[in-house]
């Protein structure tokens, strides 16, 4: 297993291996893929690290789909599902057990089913089933793989006409931006891990990239194993914004913003930073930088794996170190 800096750091060059491999795959597209067959909606199976992309997937596409592309990290999957489906799974270790009941209902629908994994029981039923597979090179830990499972899902997704050529040219791009980029977003992480340790951290952003402070929590938790509380715009602004009655200078927010975000959400996230400073917090404003929204993405993909590594290794903790999840998986495999 390789060194959590190196596996972040060497973010592009993953980015570029996995585009370089599915240009592979572009001359012989599986059956179901080439046929013709259209969805009439998208399931995103997967859990943590291996679920995360579904999740921004479901983002990225979300306004301007015309079916439901939705991310599902459960046993169960939506009644909708059918023969008339798309489910893709995503499991980096493949022997995630919610995703491989989830894949079973799948089948038992009838659902069309496409698998990304780098082997292990959901490898093994891809080829029973002769279902299209996207494989990535295993032994590493799940979240540090996001860029080749995300490009896996994204090209997958463009076999099947849900994923724009344009976009997924721009995200084939992305691993020049993020490789011209990695000094400064060493730079920026620094300096957000000196306004942030040793604070209660909180995070927002218009629910368009809820899924990317999703990510940015994730990998707090598990690299830098801190509890961090992550809330969207505007539905925070029914709910948790009274909750700031107990704010204080302990607290510090980070509020990602991009481009895409809705206008009004931006003027509220104005009014809110005022707000939560009156109540003593630090706010700081992330800005997602590049020249689309792919490269804004991956940036803020990069930026914030660089900051939950600092935090880790500031603290003088293991960023590969899961713990509690290892003792939960081996006190669920006495159920019968």
């Amino acid at each position: 297993m390789a060194d959590m800096r190196d596996l972040i750091e060497n973010f592009p060059e993953q980015i570029s291996a996995t585009v370089t491999d599915l240009q592979k795959k572009n001359g012989s597209l599986h059956q179901e893929a080439s046929s013709g067959f259209i969805p009439n909606g998208v399931v995103i199976i997967g859990m943590g690290g291996s679920g995360i992309g579904g999740a921004i997937a479901s983002d990225i596409l979300s306004r301007d789909s015309e079916i439901p592309v939705v991310a599902n990290s459960d046993y169960l999957i939506p009644g909708w599902v059918s023969n008339n489906t798309l489910v893709l799974a995503c499991s980096y270790s493949g022997n995630t057990e919610e995703t491989i009941e989830a894949v079973h209902s799948a089948h038992k629908k009838g659902a069309t089913i496409a698998v990304i994994t780098s082997g292990g029981l959901l490898g093994a039923l891809a080829e029973k089933h002769n279902w299209p597979l996207v494989s990535m090179p295993g032994g590493q830990p799940p979240r540090s793989q996001f860029g080749r499972s995300f490009i896996g899902l994204a090209w997958t997704l463009k076999q099947f006409g849900c994923f724009s050529e344009k976009m997924y040219s721009e995200l084939e791009a992305t691993s020049k931006s993020t490789a011209a980029a990695l000094k400064s977003v060493s730079s920026k992480a620094e300096s957000l891990a000196d306004l942030v340790v040793g604070k209660s951290i909180l995070m927002y952003s218009d629910t368009c990239v809820g899924s990317i402070a999703t990510r940015w929590r994730q990998q707090l938790n598990e690299n830098s194993k801190l509890l961090v509380n992550t809330q969207m715009f505007p539905e925070m602004n029914h709910n948790e914004l009274v909750g700031w009655d107990s704010g204080n200078e302990s607290d510090v927010v980070l509020i990602i913003r991009t481009p895409e975000d809705h206008p009004r959400t931006q003027f509220r996230m104005n009014v809110c930073s005022e707000i939560f400073r009156e109540f003593g917090a630090d706010v700081v404003i992330i800005d997602a930088e590049g020249d689309n929204q792919m490269q804004r993405l991956m940036y803020l993909i990069q930026l914030g794996d660089m900051l939950s590594l600092l935090l880790a290794e500031r603290a003088g903790i293991d960023p590969v170190d899961i713990t509690n999840i290892e003792r939960l998986k081996a006190e669920l495999s006495t159920l019968k």
